[in-house]
């Protein structure tokens, strides 16, 4: 099992996707984010405790900016996140495809490095299946030291909807 920043990634479960999840997702990880700042700008990864957030956890994935900043490497992506790839871990945010839920919830990390808050997007995917999603995702920075971002902590849903011909 994979660590990154004393986090490892923790189940092997997939909690089934809900509608009910959809913008929810987004501002409860967001509020357990504010939570976690115990001093500084940013928490720290070493304080995360997925089952504090076992209904998010299993659409969250980990980004690392360490010695990475201009291309972060995915270091823990779980499987409502990854699409059903399992040879991510390790790769670089570039070698996502774009097509992906999870190609789409990274492609703003340099905008939450500049900014150095977290920033929320959603959007539209067509997917290579034919099939159109719906999705809301977050990236978060995190630190080690509260200041200097080590990486990003984010997090991503859909939902399908159905495709019509115009």
């Amino acid at each position: 099992m994979a660590q990154f920043c004393g986090m490892s990634a923790a189940s092997d479960t997939l909690v089934e996707r809900s509608v009910n999840l959809d913008r929810r997702l987004v501002f409860r990880l967001l509020g357990h984010w504010r939570d976690l700042i115990l001093h500084g700008e940013f928490p720290s990864f070493a304080n995360l405790d997925p089952a504090e957030i076992a209904d998010v956890w299993p659409f969250c994935f980990a980004l690392d900016t360490t010695e990475f900043a201009d291309d972060p490497i995915i270091r823990v992506a779980e499987p409502g996140i990854a699409d059903g790839a399992d040879d991510i871990i390790g790769r670089h945010v570039s070698d996502l495809p774009g097509s992906t839920l999870l190609g789409h919830a990274c492609s703003y990390a340099q905008e939450v490095l500049r900014k150095r808050v977290p920033v929320s997007r959603g959007g539209s995917i067509a997917r290579p299946n034919g099939t159109r999603i719906l999705y809301r995702s977050i990236l978060l920075p995190m630190s080690d030291d509260g200041h200097a971002i080590c990486g990003l902590l984010g997090a991503a849903n859909f939902r399908e909807v159905e495709v019509t011909e115009p």
